[in-house]
């Protein structure tokens, strides 16, 4: 992945890898979690979890909440539910003699959010820091049907570009105005470069592909773009360019793993003759890999029951498999578990701003290259896996889907009507 800053650098400088954030706010969440126990079930245990948390604030008196605070409901819990438990936290509130008024911006943030397992209640200061306060955690078999008919996720998918030329992907920057400006697409023979031009994509330049060590089947790749400076990838080949006027790349002989979430204690590698990525032959240090090797992979938040981040994974015998990484502190040693699931071999994880801190796992279809293919996103945990979107349709077999930001995906498609390739943004939405 390429870096995230936007300090220049030029096209004989390699793009440092994307090392995600996205881990240390559920780190800090777990923390609180497991302070206490999860509420236990009983009638009005919604309503005693969120007495419970005006409890925890009420007592911290060393903090300045100010006079107000927001209620805000990023979960799958009904409006009337959340309205139920807010009502019941600015009751015991003022039975403590601690007078807040809900307010659209107020000092105090109290935010209900979605785990694979989990509803969370949490209480922080909304300061730039968001400092927690304090947080509960309900067993989502508490909730009915009816307290659970809250937010509706779907995936959306926005067609960027198509053309007749086969191509393994695609990537587009903007401008400081937020205008397109940049467009690269990476085909089977070339790279080339658009500019955008006030209604349509025009062609700037073009530049052929390094060919020495690529297998002639089952080839696959990615670029990524960052401004006008860019980096994409092949089998047995990395390569790291500039994109300002037109097309500047240098390239090396590179095995390493494409994407840098996955497990970097593990040395995987893409050699140049396959398609999928594999512990590196050479590797002779102590951790293991029990799987010969995988296409994808997706990562899913921290599993409270297990002390563990899981990783779903798309195997290269064709089966989908559940990775929970060893967690040394807790003495928890890592294991594999296949999932009783028929996907394809594309996986992403995808947020959403209506579901707080839940990542959805969206996974392709077990099609072949001559039907419809389908994406459709679930909710991965431990010994569970559960729909969270309808299946979404798209013209013709998917060829390759990775993630282009924490919230988005680039899919590539063969339309088996026009015979065109595609390039779908997919993005998680909230709503019917």
């Amino acid at each position: 992945m390429i870096s995230s800053t936007r300090n220049p650098v030029s096209a004989k400088q390699k793009l440092s890898p994307l090392r995600s954030r996205r881990w240390i706010v559920p780190r800090l969440l777990a923390a609180f979690l497991f302070a206490g126990s999860p509420i236990a079930a009983h009638a009005d245990a919604l309503e005693d979890g969120a007495r419970a948390l005006a409890r925890k604030v009420a007592a911290d008196g060393k903090k300045d909440f100010g006079l107000s605070y927001t209620w805000e409901n990023r979960s799958s819990v009904s409006s009337s539910t959340s309205e139920r438990m807010r009502a019941a936290f600015e009751e015991e509130l003022e039975r403590l003699h601690t007078h807040l008024v809900l307010a659209a911006e107020g000092h105090l943030w109290i935010l209900m959010t979605e785990g694979p397992s989990h509803i969370n209640l949490i209480a922080q200061i909304l300061s730039q820091d968001r400092e927690l306060i304090g947080a509960v955690a309900f067993p989502k078999g508490q909730f009915t049907a009816a307290e659970r008919a809250g937010t509706v996720l779907r995936l959306d998918r926005q067609l960027l570009w198509q053309q007749p030329e086969m191509m393994f992907d695609l990537a587009r920057s903007n401008d400081p105005s937020a205008k397109p400006d940049v467009m690269l697409v990476l085909g089977r023979e070339s790279l080339s470069l658009y500019r955008w031009n006030q209604e349509n994509w025009l062609l700037k330049d073009s530049a052929p592909l390094p060919h020495s060590k690529l297998p002639q089947r089952d080839l696959r790749g990615e670029i990524h773009l960052e401004d006008h400076f860019f980096q994409f990838h092949l089998p047995g080949i990395e390569c790291d360019g500039d994109a300002w006027q037109k097309l500047s790349f240098e390239c090396e002989e590179r095995t390493g793993i494409w994407r840098a979430d996955f497990d970097p204690r593990l040395p995987f590698s893409l050699d140049p003759g396959r398609s999928f990525f594999a512990v590196d032959p050479h590797y002779s240090g102590p951790k293991r890999f029990s799987l010969a090797g995988f296409f994808s992979a997706a990562r899913s938040p921290y599993s409270q029951e297990d002390f563990q981040y899981p990783t779903t994974v798309a195997g290269v015998d064709g089966h989908t498999y559940l990775y929970l990484d060893e967690n040394e502190k807790e003495h928890v040693p890592e294991s594999v578990e296949r999932l009783p699931v028929e996907w394809g071999s594309d996986l992403v994880s995808l947020s959403s701003n209506c579901r707080e801190g839940l990542l959805v796992v969206v996974a392709s279809g077990a099609r072949d290259h001559t039907s419809r293919d389908t994406l459709q996103g679930f909710e991965v945990a431990a010994r569970t896996v559960a729909p969270m979107t309808a299946a979404t349709e798209f013209p013709g077999p998917i060829l390759s889907l990775r993630n282009s930001s924490e919230s988005e995906a680039m899919a590539i498609a063969f339309n088996l009507t026009t015979g065109n390739y595609e390039a779908y943004r997919v993005t998680m939405a909230c709503g019917d």
